[in-house]
């Protein structure tokens, strides 16, 4: 799987929002569709997205046949929340400094807070 990382954009506006995580698992870019694999399609689930209902995962390189390319990945709200949370468990689990103490090393931080962020905004 590919991975994903980002710069965090502001608040929410007619422009998707870039998610600050470090790398995520996303599927491999050729088992996507075009829609998919161009940020007009959620990477997950691939329900249709404007900007306005989209969150960034940050402009990828990779290898398509011998030739470097660049993909976009997007996500809806649901699939963003729901991979974002279980990012920020297993890693929790994984991490030594978040699973016995606090504050959490920097990945957990950003990863629970990238999480709380999504969460939040789907209540509204």
């Amino acid at each position: 799987m590919a991975e994903i990382t980002g710069p965090a954009s502001a608040a929410r506006s007619t422009s998707s929002d870039t998610l600050d995580v470090p790398p995520l698992e996303l599927p491999e870019p050729g088992s996507l569709s075009d829609q998919q694999v161009r940020g007009r399609a959620c990477v997950w689930c691939a329900v249709a997205l404007s900007n306005a209902t989209a969150y960034d995962l940050g402009v990828r390189d990779t290898d398509a046949h011998g030739s470097a390319a660049r993909w976009f990945p997007r996500a809806c709200l649901p699939c963003a929340s729901t991979h974002l949370c279980a990012a920020s468990e297993e890693h929790r689990k994984d991490c030594e400094q978040c699973a016995t103490s606090l504050p959490w090393c920097t990945t957990g931080q950003r990863l629970f807070g990238a999480a709380m962020r999504i969460h939040r905004q789907g209540r509204r």
